[in-house]
């Protein structure tokens, strides 16, 4: 209706009104007769079954007293003589013109004389009819309920009444069989109609159909709630009209009556259709001569609208070529102000419209070369501010950690550690500044591609157990074995919601336990792809209910203290909160103060499609063996004992060296798991025990620890220990050094004497960085890997490095004087495609941490990604995962 012209609304209306007025007025003239009629015909429907009814009731009654006069007159000396009995009923000429048959029985109900005679009839014992039980009780006349007579096959009914002797004792009962459809009863009332298409039925007091115009239904039961509401009505001693329907779905004008000798009820039915007929009739005329008003109103009513809208029609016009010229960029001038008030009134507030957009629209264009040129500056200032700020902290870290390596008096080892530690936390900020900066200004987006899951957990475990180790905390990870491992997804942006909530857990924890659970989440929003849930529990001091909002909002922390207490500038949870949703999940905590905590977010990621079966199986000489697990912590023990489970091999869990040297399963197990660090007796102890008991043939032993706690196998050899896991443990891990053990054993027997390890010349690393103190810095970091290091200050000398003598990998800084990085690293690559030389590796070392840097220096040909400042355990990490390949080759060769 909106979208209609104003002419053809205003003509819709008016005519839809004079409708609505003319079906409210049909209506209630309708409703009005029609209560008349139902009016009359209530009237008319009782006044004619009331006196059906009343006749009923008389010829009942003077058949009731009729036969009840015979009794009081039957001799009590004929009741013993059968002869006599006959002979009196035979002459009681008139009450045989009423009743079919007579009978006398004797005050039991047994059956003395019947007349007309029926051989087999006499001596029966009716005594448990009702007619005979009535008269016994009540010592009245009575009537039966109606029956169906065998020879008529019409309803009948029994007449019973008492005979009595001079001391009104019961001698005997006089019964007459009373024929229902004589003409002086019902007659002819079940084929009598009512109207055209109406009748009549009759209905007992047990809802049986005793007389009803469909032979099929006489002596029917009416089912209980029958859905006929009147005849419900007034089987519960309703009389009157009611109108519904009926068993059979008619709807009609229902009128009923109760016969006060029996309670039987007389009912008339008049079908709606017939008894509304002439309102129909009438209703129908009035809608057509409505109709014809309406045809003859609707030119009317256009011509009028028309001349109403014609000044409204000019002013849209106008407005219309007004909207043009300002499209344009032209010149508007105000629309003149003519016709009737309310056109004048509406073309002034056009023009104040105009007036007031077309300085909005000046403002806005200001506003609008404004913020383009601030948020051109905030990106130069977010690329200049990443690479000023971290250049310069590469050197305060690197350095500060090479000085640690010297020898050092204690006092300023202390110092240094403290210098160390405020790097550090520095340098966190940092980061938490540009990512929120970054991500405030849209400039940070996700960069997906494939990666191994469990590979990123394991690093991001390893990464933080120091810390946890350092605080004497417990950090376990339980990682699905039906989580996938070869997906897609950012897993440095992944990894950055981990390590953010795993150090928040060890934050705010003093003691206990921190444990990640990862597992496909149960009803994930869609099918697309692998969902996953992260959890982080810990037992730390807890968020209070009104505060766990609070947390993800920037530069906020649960309260004021926490920032005195632990530190930290309130972006972590904001920042994670940002990426988890980038990635298509959400974020949320469950706490209580003083409980600890548990931080859950879901992420979108995919699998390879043509992602082969990486996972390590384990061997089958394991199958079904017995494991003896000891570790004091409930979660690790727990979390242990479901992988050694998945992996099909059965577990003794113990939490001590006394439950393990006592357990019923000790000489079952095939090896043991001891974690080093237990109470009262610690692993090396136990396993010192073991081993006393056991050969490393018989049970070999594999210790686990937090990696500050790890031993080289040289230190375990000794001591009688096969192997070392590094807390949390994975499993890829855990089955590599089970499958040893297996090779070590099978072949422990006659193993000869190892063949001497050829010497490799130290493998060549070129050094391509401009600053002095980053190349003091990273040449001793290489060194001490056992690299040997070759700089060069920018690019052309990397390239001219390049062509004269051969390296293993090349570390190129982005930003230099004279050519950068990425430029270096295309023509190198150009070289080495023309040249037809083997590539070299070449790891991109940048501050730069913008969005879509790492995809550019890979585009230019690089192959791996270190950012400043430099940690040692990544750069180490990314140069050995480049240098693997080459490894094989060389003891190949």
């Amino acid at each position: 209706m909106k979208n209609l012209s104003l002419k053809l609304q205003l003509s819709l209306g008016a005519m839809a009104l004079a409708v609505a007025l003319l079906l409210a007025q049909f209506a209630l003239q309708f409703q009005v007769m029609r209560t008349d009629i139902v009016q009359r015909i209530e009237k008319h429907e009782f006044r004619q079954l009331s006196e059906l009814a009343s006749h009923l009731d008389e010829k009942l009654q003077d058949s009731i007293s009729m036969l009840a006069q015979v009794a009081r007159n039957v001799p009590m000396a004929s009741m013993g003589q059968l002869d006599n009995l006959e002979k009196f009923v035979q002459d009681e000429k008139a009450l045989l013109t009423v009743f079919d048959d007579l009978y006398v029985f004797d005050a039991k109900g047994v059956l003395l004389v019947d007349w007309p005679v029926k051989p087999g009839r006499r001596t029966l014992d009716m005594s448990t009819r009702d007619y005979i039980q009535g008269v016994i009780k009540t010592g009245k006349p009575v009537i039966s309920t109606p029956i169906l007579g065998r020879a008529t096959q019409q309803p009948i009914v029994v007449v019973a009444a008492p005979i009595k002797d001079a001391n009104d004792q019961l001698v005997g009962i006089m019964g007459g069989v009373l024929n229902l459809y004589k003409p002086n009863l019902l007659g002819s009332i079940a084929s009598r109609k009512n109207g055209e298409t109406g009748y009549y039925y009759l209905v007992s007091q047990d809802r049986l159909r005793i007389a009803h115009p469909d032979p099929a239904l006489i002596f029917k039961t009416v089912p209980p709630n029958s859905g006929n509401i009147p005849f419900e009505n007034a089987m519960k001693g309703f009389e009157g009209t009611q109108e519904g329907y009926n068993t059979r779905g008619v709807k009609g004008l229902f009128t009923f009556k109760k016969l006060a000798t029996t309670g039987w009820i007389v009912a008339s039915v008049v079908p709606s259709a017939e008894a509304f007929a002439p309102v129909e009739n009438l209703y129908r005329k009035m809608l057509g001569l409505s109709g014809l008003l309406l045809l003859v109103m609707v030119p009317l009513l256009w011509i009028f609208v028309a001349r109403v809208v014609r000044p409204l029609d000019g002013l849209a016009q106008a407005m219309h070529q007004t909207a043009a010229r300002m499209r344009d960029g032209q010149v508007v001038a105000p629309i003149a102000q003519v016709g009737g008030h309310e056109i004048q009134t509406v073309t002034h507030a056009f023009n104040e419209f105009v007036d007031a957009r077309i300085h909005a629209e000046k403002d806005l264009a200001r506003a609008r070369d404004a913020a383009q040129a601030a948020n051109a500056s905030k990106s130069d200032f977010l690329a200049n501010m990443s690479h000023e700020i971290r250049t310069p902290m590469n050197g305060i870290l690197g350095m500060t950690e090479l000085c640690l390596q010297t020898r050092l008096t204690a006092e300023q080892r202390s110092y240094l550690d403290m210098v160390s530690t405020s790097a550090h936390s520095l340098l966190a900020v940092i980061n938490d500044i540009l990512d929120f900066s970054k991500i405030e200004a849209r400039k940070l987006s996700l960069d997906p591609h494939p990666f191994s899951l469990h590979s990123l957990i394991r690093q991001a475990t390893r990464t933080l157990s120091l810390r946890a180790s350092e605080k004497e905390l417990e950090l376990v990870c339980d990682l699905g074995s039906d989580v996938p491992d070869e997906v897609i997804g950012d897993p440095l942006r992944l990894q950055q919601v981990i390590t953010n909530l795993l150090g928040n857990a060890i934050k705010f924890t003093a003691q206990g336990e921190i444990l990640l659970c990862i597992k496909p989440m149960v009803t994930p929003p869609n099918r697309d792809g692998v969902w996953l849930q992260f959890t982080v529990k810990d037992t730390g001091i807890g968020i209070a209910p009104d505060k766990q909002a609070l947390i993800f909002d920037v530069f906020t922390q649960a309260d004021s203290s926490t920032v005195r207490r632990f530190g930290g500038t309130g972006l972590g949870l904001a920042i994670s909160r940002s990426l988890v949703r980038m990635m298509g999940g959400d974020i949320s905590v469950s706490s209580q103060l003083g409980h600890g905590s548990a931080f859950s977010f879901n992420v979108q990621l995919h699998t390879l499609v043509d992602a082969s079966a990486s996972a390590q199986s384990l061997a089958a000489t394991w199958a079904g063996q017995t494991l003896l697990l000891v570790d004091d912590n409930a979660s690790s023990r727990k979390v242990l004992s479901h992988q050694l489970q998945n992996l099909g091999l059965n577990t003794a869990a113990v939490d001590g060296a006394a439950q393990a040297l006592h357990s019923p399963q000790l000489r079952q197990a095939r090896c043991a798991l001891i974690d080093v660090n237990m109470p009262d007796i610690d692993g090396f102890a136990l396993a010192a025990q073991l081993r006393q008991l056991f050969s490393a043939a018989q049970m070999p032993i594999i210790m686990m620890g937090a990696l500050s706690e790890q031993i080289s196998q040289e230190q375990l050899d000794p001591q009688g220990i096969q192997g070392f896991l590094v807390k949390p443990i994975d499993v890829k891990e855990m089955v590599g050094v089970l499958n040893g053990l297996t090779q070590t054993m099978a072949t422990s027997a006659s193993v000869p004497a190892p063949a001497p390890v050829p010497s490799f010349k130290s493998q060549r690393i070129l050094l391509v960085e401009d600053t002095p103190i980053n190349q003091t810095l990273e040449t001793i970091l290489l060194q001490r890997m056992g690299y040997e290091v070759s700089i060069a200050n920018n690019g052309i000398e990397a390239i001219e490095a390049f062509s004269t003598r051969e390296f293993d990998l090349i570390l190129m800084d982005i930003h230099m004087p004279e050519m950068g990085g990425v430029e270096a690293a295309e023509i190198i690559r150009t070289l080495e495609k023309n040249q037809q030389l083997k590539r070299t590796p070449i790891i991109a070392v940048t501050a730069n941490a913008l969005k879509g840097d790492k995809e550019r220096y890979l585009a230019a040909g690089m192959d791996g990604y270190v950012s400043k400042p430099i940690a040692v355990d990544a750069l180490r990490h990314e140069i050995r995962g480049l240098l693997r390949e080459e490894f094989p080759r060389q003891l190949a060769a």
